[in-house]
């Protein structure tokens, strides 16, 4: 994450409670400087270094913030050596208020706004699902899989076959009762099978979703996209 000290507390903080929550370990500068680092070598060499996914909070703190302008500078010098993504979000300011500079930079990537009012959450719910995608397509896949496909593999439990076929049954549209169905399959899932240690990430994920949204999701904001990768990577780790 970079971002201006002046944002900790209002949209950085948040964004990072969304993503703990989510399962996804974060390079945190709090959490991972102690006294007496070398701040530069270790929060820009190190965490730019080892790090896949970068989310830049961009607002007028960070244009009054020399630190965070070099940061963020690095961070798309990466892009130079090695394919990185990298997830701007826009606090309390607007595109068209951006320093031309960096309008251009930003000009070819997706973008979100946020303020005050808005929150973080959906464009956390979008980053999660960049890297499930991301994921599964790494190491299971060339092309991201559906849970149709899953209905028709011969599976050994019938139980899950029959729920996966009910959910694919499911209008499209009926987004509360898709979301149910992922619920009770995991759940069996969770009851029946254990849970598995090199996927906690996905089991967390699932748990975090049924928190914020209690199986009521009027609009899709990404919440179904992300049950349904975690349901995938968890079939294919169990079967």
């Amino acid at each position: 994450m970079c971002f201006s000290s002046g944002d900790r507390y209002t949209v950085a903080k948040s964004c990072l409670y969304h993503l703990k929550n989510f399962g996804i370990n974060v390079w945190y500068d709090y959490h991972e400087l102690i006294l007496g680092d070398g701040k530069k070598e270790k929060n820009f060499e190190y965490a730019i270094k080892n790090n896949q996914y970068f989310l830049i909070l961009y607002s007028n703190n960070l244009f009054k913030s020399p630190c965070a302008i070099e940061e963020e500078k690095r961070i798309f010098n990466e892009l130079n050596t090695r394919n990185i993504t990298i997830f701007p979000l826009l606090y309390n300011i607007k595109f068209t208020e951006l320093p031309i500079s960096y309008q251009n930079k930003l000009e070819n990537y997706i973008y979100n706004e946020v303020d005050d009012t808005k929150g973080t959450l959906s464009s956390i719910n979008q980053i999660v699902t960049k890297i499930l995608i991301d994921k599964i397509n790494k190491t299971m896949y060339d092309k991201t899989p559906t849970l149709s496909n899953y209905s028709k593999k011969n599976l050994s439990d019938d139980y899950i076959k029959q729920l996966l076929d009910t959910y694919n049954h499911i209008s499209d549209e009926n987004f509360n009762a898709r979301i149910t169905m992922l619920f009770a399959i995991y759940y069996y899932i969770k009851c029946n099978y254990g849970i598995d240690q090199k996927i906690n990430y996905v089991y967390k994920i699932i748990e975090y979703l049924f928190a914020f949204t209690k199986l009521n999701i009027e609009h899709n904001h990404k919440e179904l996209i992300i049950a349904e990768l975690s349901m995938i990577i968890l079939l294919d780790t169990i079967f």
